[in-house]
C-alpha cells in the first residue's frame, strides 16, 4: 500500500499549476496588474502580491491534496478535485493570515508574517480576498462538473463560517481560566475539522456518495481535524514540532491537551503555579527556559503526554473506521495511509 506522502506527490505538481493559476484569477487581482499603472491606482497590483506571498509561503499542503488523494484512488473526476482541493487551501490560507495578527505570530514556516509586512489592515484584506476569491472561481470552474458547484461553494463557505466562529471562541478562551478540556476540545473541533469537512465531503460529492457515506466523511473530518490539533500540542511537548525546544506552545500562554489531561487530579498548589505561569506568558511575560522545561518534565510524570498521545490513537482509529465507510477500501486507504503518517510524531 502506497504512504501518503508518496500520493500525495503523485497529485502535488497539479494543485502547485491549479494554484498558481489561480493567482492570475481577476477575482485575486493578479491578472489585472497590467490595467492598474505604476499607481497602482485600484489596488490590484498590491492585493495579487500579498495574496500569492501568502500563498507561497508552503506548507504540507494536505488540505489542498486530500480531495485529488481521495478521489484518483477511487478513480474519480481528478481535474475537478485538484480545483477543489486548490480553492481550499487558499481559503486555509486566508484563514493564517487573520490568525497570524490576532496571534501576534511574525513568523510563518520560517517566514515574516503578511501583517509584518504590510501591515494589518493590509494583511486583513488579503485574508478577506482569499476566503471569498476561491469561492467564486470554484463556481464558474469548469473543470468542476456544474452539478456540483453550487454544493462544493456552500460547503466551503459553511466551513468558513465554521472555522471563524471557532476562532471567536479560541480568543474568547484565552480569557477563561480555568479551561476544561471540554472546552478545548470544542475550540478544536470548530476551527480545524470545518475544513478537513469540506475536503472530505467534497470528494464524496465529486464521487455521487450517498447519505450515509457523505455522514460518515462529516464522521471521519471530525475525528481528522481534533487529531490534528492533538497531535500538534503533542509533538509542541515532545519538541519535535520543529519551533525549537521543547514546549513552545507553553512559552506562549497556550493550554494544551497535554497541560490539562496533566492538571486533572493536580495538587492545588502545582495548578495554581502553572496557571500563573501560563498567564504570564499570555500577557507577553517570558518564561526561563528551566521554568518550561520543569513544566513539560511535570506534564510527562503526571502522564499527560502519554494520556494525549492515547487519545491521538484512539482519534486516528475513528477517522480510519469512518473513512473506510465513506469512500471504501480505495478512497478511505487513502485517508488511512494519512492518518498512519499522523501517528508517527516527528513534526
Amino acid at each position: 500500500m502506497l504512504d501518503f506522502d508518496a500520493r500525495a506527490a503523485a497529485q502535488r505538481a497539479a494543485l502547485e499549476a491549479q494554484l498558481l493559476a489561480l493567482m492570475d484569477d481577476p477575482a485575486l487581482g493578479a491578472v489585472q496588474h497590467h490595467l492598474s499603472g505604476p499607481a497602482d491606482r485600484n489596488g490590484s497590483r498590491l492585493l495579487g502580491a500579498m495574496v500569492a506571498d501568502q500563498a507561497a509561503a508552503g506548507g504540507k499542503r494536505v488540505r489542498g491534496l486530500l480531495p485529488a488523494v481521495i478521489v484518483s484512488a477511487c478513480v474519480g473526476p481528478v481535474e475537478a478535485a485538484v480545483a477543489l482541493g486548490a480553492a481550499i487551501e487558499l481559503v486555509h490560507n486566508g484563514t493564517l493570515a487573520h490568525d497570524d495578527i490576532q496571534d501576534g505570530d511574525r513568523l510563518r514556516r520560517g517566514r515574516p508574517t503578511l501583517w509584518t509586512i504590510h501591515g494589518q489592515a493590509q494583511a486583513i484584506n488579503a485574508g478577506d480576498a482569499l476566503l471569498v476569491a476561491p469561492l467564486a472561481w470554484l463556481a464558474r470552474c469548469d473543470r468542476v462538473p456544474a452539478a456540483c458547484r453550487g454544493e462544493l461553494v456552500a460547503l466551503i463557505a459553511d466551513a468558513i463560517v465554521e472555522t471563524i466562529r471557532g476562532q471567536v471562541a479560541d480568543l474568547a478562551l484565552r480569557e477563561r481560566d480555568p479551561i476544561a478540556i471540554d472546552d478545548l476540545v470544542a475550540v478544536h473541533l470548530a476551527k480545524t475539522a470545518p475544513l478537513f469537512g469540506a475536503c472530505l465531503e467534497g470528494a464524496a460529492v465529486l464521487l455521487c456518495a450517498t447519505a450515509s457515506q457523505r455522514a460518515a466523511a462529516q464522521r471521519a473530518a471530525a475525528a481528522l481535524g481534533l487529531a490534528f490539533q492533538i497531535r500538534d500540542d503533542v509533538i509542541d511537548a515532545l519538541g519535535t514540532k520543529g519551533r525549537g525546544l521543547a514546549g513552545a506552545d507553553l512559552r506562549e500562554g497556550k493550554v494544551t491537551a497535554p497541560i490539562l489531561l496533566a492538571l486533572a487530579g493536580a495538587d492545588d498548589g502545582d495548578a495554581e503555579r502553572l496557571r500563573a505561569d501560563l498567564r504570564r506568558a499570555a500577557a507577553g511575560g517570558q518564561l526561563d527556559d528551566a521554568v518550561v522545561a520543569s513544566w513539560i518534565a511535570w506534564t510527562a510524570a503526571r502522564g499527560g503526554i502519554s494520556a494525549a498521545t492515547d487519545w491521538l490513537a484512539r482519534l486516528l482509529d475513528e477517522a480510519r473506521t469512518a473513512a473506510l465507510e465513506a469512500f471504501g477500501s480505495c478512497g478511505g486507504g487513502a485517508v488511512v495511509a494519512l492518518c498512519d503518517r499522523l501517528a508517527h510524531l516527528d513534526g
